[in-house]
């Protein structure tokens, strides 16, 4: 059983138009050193055993979950956890339970992340420094958000804004995900003041790319709702470039999804549908069924209304059969 909600769930209602979808940025960055030699300095003291090998475990799961790989990175991260308790290193405990949950999240593993992250979650509250402790409630958040409980996402992201700021982090990715929950409510309001939020964290040089990204797309979203598609289209450019920098699939994808509404609404379809296009084989390879379904739809109207694409058959045969496309899975172990 699921250890964390609290509150009746509450029903959303449907996102509007240009609403794009949950990007789970759920892996804070692990902090972890490369021995790197030649680089004109001393090398750093090697680190004893189980704890060089608890770093070197959880370096290659985040590799494995970058790569779309939970389950590689959860055997990873297990093994990182396992090494770290050898060495008793207690902010690489919180740091492995921490990891090991947000990949169980990527998995539906809800009842198993929500062991991991509560674990993680008093490990760090028994700490005086309370390491992770903003990442960890973030993750709660999302587990909470996966459950159908969207009322305790939003209280437990707005405790990891306070717990980030008292560290002096940046809670960007906090706020974009309370962003996009506003969003998927049709609470205009909150949707619009979280989101200057986050695009104001966004401009300092601590915030990570990939929330820097989510939080440009969110502005996007809120210059096309203003009616202002000049700086929705340089904010979707900026968003764009910071998620093929780092590869980031989810969002290269979702950025791609509202630059074609963009580009339809400013009648270019021949653009709308290289867009879709892009977008649809992402998340296809995503395995995102739901928003494979979406971007179909939205290749069909465009189809039907402009001509373009010429002909729709190839996207319907990969629906129908998605080994078609299935690059990730295929390089998984």
């Amino acid at each position: 059983m699921i250890m964390m909600a609290k509150s009746q769930p509450v029903k959303a209602s449907k996102p509007p138009v240009f609403a794009a979808l949950w990007r789970p940025i759920i892996l804070m960055s692990l902090g972890l050193a490369l021995l790197v030699s030649g680089c004109g300095g001393p090398m750093p003291p090697e680190d004893p055993f189980h704890l060089a090998e608890a770093k070197d475990a959880l370096g290659r799961g985040n590799h494995w979950f970058q790569r779309g790989c939970p389950a590689e990175a959860t055997r990873y991260f297990e093994l990182g956890l396992e090494q770290a308790r050898l060495s008793d290193d207690v902010p690489l405990i919180i740091k492995s339970l921490n990891a090991k949950g947000a990949a169980q999240i990527s998995q539906n593993q809800l009842n198993q992340a929500a062991l991991s992250l509560q674990q993680a979650l008093e490990l760090s509250m028994a700490q005086d420094q309370n390491p992770e402790i903003d990442s960890v409630l973030g993750n709660l958040g999302l587990l909470a958000l996966k459950a159908n409980r969207p009322q305790d996402a939003k209280e437990l992201w707005n405790r990891a804004i306070e717990e980030a700021q008292k560290k002096s982090l940046n809670p960007v990715l906090y706020h974009c995900n309370l962003a996009r929950l506003a969003l998927a409510s049709n609470d205009q309001a909150q949707f619009q003041a979280q989101t200057e939020l986050a695009l104001a964290q966004a401009q300092n040089p601590n915030a990570p790319e990939s929330a820097m990204a989510d939080a440009f797309n969110l502005a996007a979203l809120k210059a096309l709702a203003e009616g202002n598609d000049a700086q929705a289209e340089t904010y979707l450019d900026q968003a764009l470039a910071l998620d093929r920098k780092n590869e980031n699939q989810i969002g290269i994808a979702q950025d791609l999804e509202t630059l074609a509404g963009l580009q339809t609404k400013t009648d270019r379809p021949l653009l709308a549908a290289a867009s879709l296009d892009r977008a649809f084989y992402l998340w296809t390879a995503l395995n995102d069924k739901k928003a494979q379904a979406r971007v179909l739809a939205a290749l069909e109207s465009l189809n039907k209304s402009t001509g373009h694409p010429k002909t729709i058959q190839p996207y319907r045969d990969v629906r129908n059969k998605p080994s078609l496309f299935d690059p990730i899975n295929r390089l998984c172990p």
